[in-house]
């Protein structure tokens, strides 16, 4: 859970998106609409039947015609945060996983933003209603909090089935990427369905740099395989190259469809580095 103090320096940021939105009115984004909003953005010529309210007089003192000013519309954002609650998760990473959705959350509803919280694991999900508004945060924060990471990792078969509303949106996906079934078709199926996607991956440092000696027994904490290797310089150095290799894979995969991607080795503070790793990246400003 986030403290108070942490809550009130997020109240000077924001969560930045590429896209206009395209919800409903009253949010604080800005639409491609054209609507009522403080913010002006063109004028056009007057045409029977417009709003006689709108009309620019001082255009038409100077040029004896009648124009309209057109005003940006300000509408809400469909964020929807999807926070991979696997057994897997449970490894040195679900505390830092849950302050990263806490986090996004807050400041989606202190944004004007719609927000549903998604929790997935073993192809199915679980989810809050679409919340707005700073009152919800209690609610949303009651939902992560009583989530709890079990099961095997099914990215694809949970987002397949997650009910996301129609147009455009925006979907950050909270997970290691530590899913047998590949991590590909499920950002893909994000993109088909007009989602603008960012991608948290969060590892331990006992993943990226694991501290084993002589002959060990490792077990799959989501489907308890079990493997006795030696760990000896030349496997440690081999597992180092090939999970920094998958990270950069991913990064490519992220890069080539547009999609952000954010690498998180949790540290302490971890909020500051929360911070700084989110705002480098222009997730938040």
């Amino acid at each position: 859970m986030l403290s108070d103090a942490f809550l009130t320096r997020l109240d000077a940021l924001a969560l930045r998106m590429r896209h206009p939105a395209s919800g409903g009115a009253g949010g604080l984004r800005r639409s491609k609409a054209l609507g009522s909003s403080v913010e002006f953005s063109d004028f056009r010529e007057y045409s029977i039947g417009d709003d006689v309210r709108r009309i620019d007089w001082n255009a038409y003192a100077r040029f004896e015609r009648l124009f309209l000013k057109l005003f940006m519309e300000e509408q809400e954002q469909q964020v929807h945060l999807i926070l991979d609650a696997s057994a897997s998760m449970g490894f040195g990473k679900w505390e830092p996983a849950k302050q990263l959705i806490e986090t996004l959350g807050y400041l989606c509803l202190c944004g004007g933003d719609r927000v549903t919280v998604y929790a997935v694991s073993d192809g199915a999900t679980r989810h809050t209603r679409p919340l707005q508004g700073r009152h919800s945060y209690p609610e949303l924060v009651s939902f992560v909090e009583e989530t709890r990471p079990a099961g095997k990792t099914a990215l694809y078969e949970s987002i397949a089935q997650t009910m996301l509303p129609a147009g455009r949106g925006m979907t950050v996906l909270v997970s290691d990427l530590l899913d047998e079934g590949g991590y590909q078709r499920a950002l893909q199926s994000l993109l088909y369905r007009k989602q603008e996607v960012s991608v948290l991956q969060v590892m331990s440092h006992a993943e990226w740099e694991p501290l084993l000696e002589d002959v060990v027994e490792l077990c799959d904490g989501e489907t308890g395989a079990r493997l006795v290797l030696s760990a000896g310089y030349e496997t440690l150095r081999r597992y180092r190259e090939t999970a920094r290799a998958y990270v950069g894979e991913i990064a490519a995969f992220c890069r080539k469809y547009g999609m952000t991607h954010i690498f998180l080795l949790p540290e302490e503070p971890f909020e500051e580095q929360m911070l700084r790793e989110l705002s480098r990246r222009g997730l938040i400003a």
